[in-house]
């Protein structure tokens, strides 16, 4: 079995997530048998039970000497872009709270804790679990100045999959670099039965309620009147997909009644709220009014179903409904922009002539256009995605794609063992265990510096 040397990954996460504890399950006992470790980075306490050390980043500003060592430093002002993509997520999720300046400094102060992070640490990599936002954006940044590799992970668009990516998630994901692969009747057809098992399970990418039967499917049909379905599932406004890829609409609800608006009466619409969505299901229902309806616990594929067309910023609804012989209009960017087998909408064009373009394009070239998606879709399980329980696809992945070699640039930003005497000492040691899980992030740097922690005096001095 192929070994890594010693790596070291500094993951930031959300320890708290049932879905991301799974991944981390995973991943601890495989990274530990090709000699790598992992150093979790969470905001609350919640990574502490995760197999790994771990550091609360909320727990390390308690400490004073820690923020006097990391406000001295020197980082890059946040550009143009990133300041309006992080301002633009503040006053989604804090309304009015914050000034733009206000939202830029915050950012370089995460950019700094985060320099001190790993100097202090010394990861080989960073992991951002949804890096392209708020303190991960920050977090990315910063290593990526220091020469640290980066690598951005997600959940995926099929059941149990997670992405680990080097250049981002979503609409910024190296999938978008990645050319339409030609098709192979035998992983078309595979992908076929994989997909019609995650049918007959009832299976999704995100937890679902029961399925439907036939004649409450048939009743759903018989509401449109002879109308055309279109299918909209909301989105969480204050999602990365959202805020860094729907550049023409802030949010569901918004986009919804652009839709709702250019097309006309032939059009009927089924909307599934988002459970975790900021726009409400009587929200949803006073923008479609008498043109359609919403319903909060259909099950995901018995909506695409019963849909003539899946319409949707860049949910992962899409990819479900693409491999599923149903045509889908995309109204931001995410991990199916590019592909010939769904129609991005154009701004500035009529967007009932480009509806309606596709529905006919989609219908003539139907056989093709689900070739085209089943080779997507194996694609993404064979190259891309990695799987909850599958260890061995993992163990594989790390090691032929993920380079663990020791990081040259190591010696220009390590911490010495002064520095780190420097940073605790004005702590008790009870403050120490408490603001910086003492001895687990002190074994980390004393172990890089050669030096063995033999226990903390009286002082908070290394002994």
């Amino acid at each position: 079995m192929t070994r890594m040397s010693r790596c070291r990954i500094a993951f930031l996460l959300p320890g708290g997530e049932p879905w991301v504890r799974k991944v981390v399950a995973d991943l601890v006992p495989v990274l530990t048998s090709l000699e790598g470790e992992c150093v979790f980075l969470s905001e609350g306490p919640a990574a502490r039970d995760l197999g790994g050390a771990w550091i609360e980043l909320d727990g390390i500003d308690t400490n004073p000497a820690f923020r006097r060592m990391y406000s001295s430093y020197t980082v890059a002002e946040p550009s143009v872009e990133e300041s309006r993509r992080e301002f633009r997520y503040c006053r989604a999720r804090f309304d009015e709270k914050f000034s733009l300046e206000q939202v830029r400094t915050r950012y370089q102060g995460w950019m700094k804790q985060a320099r001190a992070l790993y100097r202090l640490v010394q990861p080989d990599q960073v992991w951002i679990w949804n890096g392209v936002l708020y303190r991960g954006a920050a977090f990315a940044a910063s290593a990526t100045q220091m020469g640290l590799p980066v690598f951005y992970a997600e959940k995926g668009a099929m059941p149990g999959s997670w992405a680990l990516d080097p250049r981002g998630t979503n609409g910024a994901s190296s999938l978008l670099q990645v050319p339409e692969p030609a098709p192979e009747p035998g992983r078309v057809t595979a992908m076929r039965k994989e997909i019609s098992q995650w049918d007959q399970a009832g299976r999704s990418a995100w937890g679902q309620p029961e399925r439907m039967k036939a004649e409450e499917l048939e009743q759903l049909r018989e509401k449109a009147a002879g109308r055309k379905v279109v299918f909209f599932p909301g989105q969480v406004d204050i999602d990365s997909n959202v805020i860094c890829f729907s550049p023409h609409f802030r949010g569901s609800g918004e986009a919804l009644d652009f839709l709702v608006r250019n097309l006309a009466d032939e059009y009927f619409f089924l909307v599934k709220p988002h459970p975790m969505g900021g726009v409400s299901g009587e929200d949803y229902r006073e923008i479609v009014g008498e043109r359609g309806f919403v319903i909060k616990d259909i099950h995901v594929l018995d909506a695409v179903e019963v849909s003539d067309l899946v319409a949707t910023i860049n949910s992962t609804v899409g990819f479900e409904a693409a491999v599923r012989g149903k045509p889908v209009f995309l109204l931001g960017r995410g991990i199916l922009s590019e592909r010939s087998f769904v129609r991005q909408w154009v701004p500035g064009q009529p967007l009932e002539a480009q509806v309606e373009s596709w529905l006919g394009e989609y219908v003539s070239k139907r056989d093709e256009q689900e070739e085209k998606a089943f080779t997507w879709a194996a694609f993404l399980m064979d190259e891309y995605y990695l799987f909850l329980e599958d260890r061995e696809r993992l163990r594989k992945r790390l090691s032929r794609t993920v380079s663990c070699a020791r990081n040259e640039a190591d010696h220009r930003f390590c911490l010495n063992l002064d520095e780190i005497v420097t940073l605790l000492s004005p702590l008790s040691p009870e403050e120490q265990a408490a603001g910086l899980q003492g001895r687990d992030l002190l074994r980390l740097a004393c172990r890089k510096a050669r030096k063995r922690v033999r226990g903390f005096g009286n002082t908070g001095e290394i002994k």
